[in-house]
């Protein structure tokens, strides 16, 4: 996970990632009134941030809808950047989720990462896609602490192909 303690510095995305950040601005328009960014994407998954000044609750801590946010798009993301590398088009949705709550979060910037998916889970999920026109993915993603978890995050997402694609 990104270094927290660190000031803030502006990420400089790719291009893909920088695609993926105006898709989210334009279609899920919630992301840009609550500061979801791309932070960055590697071998480790997708990371999405946002800050807390924005997403507090009462407490002085993040509000668990915006944690519960943050990692539903860093999977949606996740499903978004898949399709892409596979050269694909698609509808995307959440079919079911399931998160829990650790402990507080207080940092100023918090992270949200998807964890990669397993190849032969993508391999399933390519040859579903192909066969049947659409097909589901099972995602996990977490907010980490210096001890652990602090939000463990598990969602099922569904794509149904474009049929101009």
């Amino acid at each position: 996970m990104p270094d927290t303690s660190a000031p803030h510095t502006p990420v400089v995305l790719n291009p893909l990632l920088a695609e993926l950040q105006e898709k989210l601005q334009r279609e899920i328009p919630m992301c840009g009134q609550m500061g979801i960014r791309v932070h960055m994407n590697g071998p480790d998954g997708l990371v999405m941030r946002l800050p807390l000044e924005a997403n507090r609750n009462h407490q002085q801590t993040a509000f668990a809808g915006s944690l519960n946010a943050l990692c539903t798009i860093a999977g949606w993301g996740s499903v978004y950047l898949l399709l892409r590398e596979l050269e694909r088009g698609g509808n995307i949705v959440i079919r079911r989720s399931s998160i829990r709550y650790h402990e507080p979060v207080v940092s100023s910037e918090i992270y949200a990462r998807c964890l990669p998916v397993a190849a032969e889970a993508r391999q399933y999920f390519l040859e579903m896609l192909d066969d049947k026109g659409q097909a589901k993915l099972d995602l996990t993603a977490e907010i980490a602490g210096a001890e652990g978890p602090l939000v463990s995050f598990s969602g099922s997402y569904v794509v149904v192909l474009d049929k101009q694609k």
